[in-house]
């Protein structure tokens, strides 16, 4: 719908002045939704002969004027039908002009009716649910006891374990509360300290004594391992100053405690060993080799026979010199060998070892020192290990007296929070008998007509659906607010929604209707341009290279078909300035018109050229 279908009614009724408006006049009215539907009907039912001319208005004041009987409803209709019909001629035009119209009104008869049948299928389903929730409702009643029923039931089990909870926790914080007190009242008794629940709560006096006991037996038993006679180890002169040893010193290694007269005899000691280790050395190593020369002369002899017991000598007196030959320049190269070994380089190796045997012997006395040092050491490291005991000892008190504080802040942390949870269970519960005792959940014995004005509930729902004082200042407002006006509201309120919904409806009807409209034109649009454009092959499967290909071949039939326009156009001007030239060609032109279109003004053309032609001869 448009206005352009609204001005075409108005000039089909005969409007005055409907010539003088635009199709653009008449668009702000069919924005609306409300109005839409009566201006359908008004642009697709109302014709010229709804209109009432203004002869037929005159010929009725005039009935009226006077005074005959006025025919009205039931009597007009017999009367009609007793007036005799007279047949009038109807030219074609006009059955056809009438079929159409007919044919138009029936179009939108049907169109109505299937629109009534809609609204008819939509009712009937409206009253169907209506009677189905109905049927229910018995059903839902009976399912609405079981669950009040359960939620009453539910309530007394949530009642009875919250007693239960709250008695258990009664009890718990009870000996709690006896637990602390029992431990601060008898803390100081011996029965006390047998009953105590804590660390805390216990006397650590017996504690404290054993472990100062156990201190002066730690010093006395240092005191024997180190003091006595340290003095003179450590190299000190005075026996009043004495200290541990301490390993982490490289000079604390080395006992210092020896005196002059021992230095001098090591040192000679020392001098004796040096001067009798090369000559020692010689002779080892005289026995080395004179051992290893041996050795090697038993198995040569042992290959020897070896080899006389597996074949005997060759009798070949040349090749036995030869061997003897080579065999003792072997030997005498050997001879030199070992003669430049003993006189060159073992002198001096024997001097280097010498030197590396000094810093073994020194390497033996400061391990005896060291092994004396690692005696103290190890008694230093007990008299450590029982202070690390006693650390621990005391460490391990202290973390189990700092983990009993912490349960303890724990504990008292959970009480407060315990104390807070309870403080707003109160609150609310006291906020629900409160609301519980308002008007609204109370039943009164008589039935009242006005709302009482503590039932702040319904007041509000009062000014929600009937409107509140302040927003109407000129209508009276009552003196009490009654049950008989809430429900009045209700049930306007009711009207609207129902109203609304029916208008949604009729207003999803239109839109269906759009909707389907819309799509068919739209399919119809489709077959349009692309059956067409494609025939016997069907709607194209459109593509980015189909396309394409369209669009070129298009393009391309474009150009072809502006050329030949072009053509075209170049040859009907040529054939202008010929006829415009030449007045032969005009009337030939003219002549060959009228032979395919008016015979008869041929025939008279003919006829007035032979009577030229004759006229012409015979002057």
């Amino acid at each position: 719908m448009s206005g352009r279908q609204f001005l075409d009614t108005l000039k089909r009724i005969g409007y005055p002045k409907s010539h003088d408006y635009q199709p653009d006049d008449f668009d702000w009215m069919f924005e609306s939704e409300a109005a839409a539907p009566f201006l359908q009907w008004l642009c697709e039912n109302v014709g010229p002969d709804n209109v009432v001319t203004q002869e037929e208005l005159q010929k009725f004041e005039e009935l009226q004027a006077s005074g005959a009987p006025i025919l009205e409803g039931r009597q007009l209709d017999e009367a009609l039908q007793s007036m005799p019909r007279q047949d009038r001629t109807i030219s074609g035009d006009q059955l056809r002009e009438e079929v159409a119209r007919l044919e138009d009104e029936l179009k939108t008869c049907e169109a109505r009716k299937r629109k009534l049948r809609h609204h008819r299928n939509k009712l009937s389903l409206q009253q169907t649910s209506a009677s189905h929730r109905l049927s229910r409702l018995g059903t839902v009643q009976e399912a609405a006891k079981q669950e009040h029923s359960r939620q009453v039931e539910m309530c007394r089990q949530e009642d009875s374990k919250m007693n239960a909870d709250l008695e258990a926790l009664t009890q718990t914080v009870s000996q709690l509360t006896s637990l602390y007190s029992h431990g601060s009242e008898g803390c100081s008794t011996t029965a006390g300290q047998q009953g105590a629940a804590f660390l805390s709560q216990l006397p650590l006096d017996d504690h404290f004594t054993k472990e100062d006991a156990f201190m002066q037996q730690l010093t006395d038993y240092t005191k024997k391992q180190f003091f006595e006679g340290i003095a003179d180890l450590a190299g000190h002169a005075e026996g009043s100053r004495y200290q541990f040893l301490d390993v982490r010193d490289p000079s604390s290694l080395l006992v210092t405690g020896e005196t002059d007269a021992a230095i001098e005899k090591h040192c000679h000691e020392l001098a004796r060993l040096q001067n009798s280790y090369p000559l020692s050395q010689r002779q080892h190593i005289q026995a080395k080799v004179q051992e290893s020369r041996m050795r090697a002369a038993r198995q040569a002899l042992d290959r020897r026979l070896q080899q006389m017991h597996s074949k005997p000598y060759p009798e070949d007196t040349a090749k036995l010199s030869k061997q003897l030959q080579e065999t003792q320049a072997v030997l005498s190269a050997v001879q030199r060998e070992a003669a430049a070994l003993s006189e060159a380089d073992v002198p001096h190796l024997i001097q280097a070892n010498s030197e590396l045997q000094t810093t073994r012997v020194l390497q033996g006395d400061y391990g005896l020192k060291i092994a004396r040092q690692d005696y103290f050491i190890s008694k230093q490291e007990e008299v450590i290990a029982q202070l690390l005991k006693q650390r621990a000892r005391n460490e391990f008190l202290l973390t189990a007296l700092e983990v009993e504080g912490r349960s303890h802040r724990e504990t008292r942390r959970l009480l407060m929070a315990l104390r807070k949870d309870l403080d707003k269970a109160v609150v609310a519960t006291q906020d629900r008998m409160a609301i519980l005792q308002a008007p609204a959940y109370t039943t009164s014995r008589t039935a009242r007509a006005t709302i009482d004005s503590r039932d702040n509930f319904t007041l509000r729902l009062h000014n929600i659906i009937v409107g509140s004082p302040c927003e109407d200042h000129d209508r009276k407002q009552p003196l009490f607010r009654t049950y008989a006006s809430l429900e009045d509201g209700a049930r306007g309120l009711n009207h609207d929604l129902r109203t609304l919904q029916a208008g949604l409806v009729d207003s999803s009807s239109v839109k269906d209707d759009k909707l389907t409209q819309l799509e068919t034109s739209v399919q119809d649009l489709g077959a349009a341009v692309y059956d067409r454009a494609t025939p016997g092959a069907g709607p194209p499967t459109l593509g980015p290279k189909v396309v394409l290909d369209s669009m070129v071949k298009l393009d391309l039939t474009l150009r072809d078909l502006e050329a030949s326009l072009m053509d075209t156009l170049k040859d009907i001007n040529k054939k202008k300035k010929e006829l415009q030239n030449d007045p032969n060609l005009v009337k030939e032109r003219h002549l060959y018109v009228d032979f395919f279109t008016a015979p008869d003004r041929l025939q008279d053309t003919m006829d007035d050229l032979n009577a030229r032609v004759q006229a012409a001869q015979i002057s």
